[in-house]
């Protein structure tokens, strides 16, 4: 009957990577700080808010907006358009 064969631990070689310092125990929570978004971008922020990406295209001159989780691409010439494309159900206009 065979004998199950040994097993041997992977050889370590010397290293200058060492293990990170423990971490400082984390600050006081603070007041979350005030909303920085001007008004003119209010409606790109809140389709952000809701898991889009948005961002101007220079070379298009439009503004574009991408949800992964919805599979969805649009574009539209103004802010407030790309608020109402984005938020629409698909299929409908």
């Amino acid at each position: 009957m065979d004998r199950p064969r040994q097993t041997e631990p992977f050889p370590r070689w010397p290293s200058r990577i060492t293990r990170p310092e423990p971490a400082p125990d984390p600050a006081p929570a603070l007041e979350p700080a005030p909303d920085p978004a001007p008004e003119r971008h209010a409606p790109l922020v809140s389709l952000a808010r809701q898991g889009w990406t948005v961002w101007f295209g220079r070379h298009t001159g439009q503004y574009w907006a991408a949800h992964t989780g919805r599979m969805r691409l649009v574009c539209a010439d103004t802010q407030e358009e790309l608020r109402h494309v984005a938020l629409r159900e698909p299929g409908t206009l």
